[in-house]
């Protein structure tokens, strides 16, 4: 049997009954396989390292942008295990810098969703990261975008690099009927633009649009028409996404993985979509039909596809919505993304 060792840099509920309020990344059910590893043909054994308590240590690891202790305590005990999967260069980095200073190197994986250090380019922090990386370990990302800014800065990781796609729990986000409410919905607070869309909202035609996570601008464009919620657990946000005809995920622009899962989440509930196409999110929907794509920060452009939705009969809503779960079924399921993990984690397990 593999054995993993997984260092996520986010912490982990460990339940003895499970909880289908908190998202599978966020929990191990005891007796259970922990996430994406569950679709394995041959189960590994996954322990977890994640973050550990909310300590003064941890702020300060925070705010350098980096841990030491998590990446540290998985380099004690990397000779017990035959692979160690790091998500995210936060933790990856320490973990690498310390592994290729080791006398017998444990094979390893890095996800790399923050494109290492925000996809920045500068004297001061590249020469250290290319130095921590100088062993080349094997790196994911789950935007293809990332593989030409690896060629362009970091060369010797380019053969090592792979673009897998983000995939979706197609069984635990599953669609529900579609009412005729007239309404849409926004989630999340992280990089996301809703400035954006609310300027272009379409006011006064009778639909409603309900922002969840982002309070921020809503002294500012609070209205009958526009609603601002405050972060809500997962089960009542998939009500309120269920209540709607309707998801807009309005991104910024930047060079890394972000806002895949809120798309994928929101595709997979029958829900239809209007998207910034950006880095992030091209390789989801780029070639989506029941996906409106828009450029990042184009109030005119988000504003007409708005309208276009909103003209559309509830039927062609809702068919839009099956289109979208389908789309989702047939190339970002979490079984489709788990299969790609598995191959590679088998040439990574077996490389000398």
């Amino acid at each position: 049997m593999l054995k993993i060792l997984f260092i996520p840099n986010w912490n982990v509920h460990r339940l003895i009954d499970d909880d289908p309020g908190i998202q599978a990344p966020d929990k191990v059910v005891q007796g259970q396989p922990y996430w994406f590893f569950r679709h394995f043909a041959e189960q590994p054994l996954v322990d977890i390292i994640d973050r550990g308590t909310a300590t003064w240590f941890r702020k300060l690891e925070e705010g350098a942008k980096f841990y030491v202790r998590q990446p540290l305590k998985a380099w004690h005990r990397m000779d017990d295990y035959d692979l160690v999967i790091s998500h995210g260069a936060q933790s990856g980095l320490v973990f690498e810098l310390a592994n290729s200073l080791s006398r017998h190197r444990t094979p390893h994986l890095m996800i790399d969703v923050g494109c290492l250090n925000g996809g920045r380019i500068n004297h001061t922090e590249t020469p250290l990261i290319r130095y921590a990386l100088r062993q080349c370990p094997t790196l994911v990302t789950h935007s293809s975008r990332q593989l030409d800014f690896y060629r362009q800065h970091y060369p010797a990781l380019a053969d090592k690099a792979r673009f897998i796609p983000f995939g979706v729990d197609i069984d635990h986000f599953t669609p529900q009927p579609m009412a005729p409410t007239r309404t849409m919905v926004a989630f999340g607070h992280r990089k996301r633009d809703h400035a954006t869309l609310c300027e272009a909202f379409p006011q006064g035609m009778g639909w409603q649009l309900q922002i969840i996570g982002d309070t921020a601008l809503a002294r500012q464009y609070a209205s009958s028409d526009i609603q601002f919620f405050d972060a809500m657990p997962l089960a009542q946000l998939v009500q309120h996404i269920a209540h709607s005809e309707l998801v807009v995920v309005a991104l910024p622009e930047l060079p890394y993985s972000y806002g895949q899962m809120t798309l994928l989440q929101s595709m997979a509930l029958g829900r239809p979509v209007v998207c910034t196409l950006t880095t992030s999110t091209i390789d989801y929907v780029s070639h989506a039909r029941c996906v409106a794509t828009v450029p990042p920060a184009d109030v005119d452009a988000m504003r007409a596809a708005l309208l276009q939705m909103i003209g559309l009969s509830h039927q062609q809503r809702a068919a839009q919505g099956a289109a979208c779960r389908q789309w989702v079924e047939r190339h970002y399921s979490e079984q489709l993304m788990a299969q790609q993990f598995e191959s590679l984690i088998q040439q990574v397990s077996l490389t000398p």
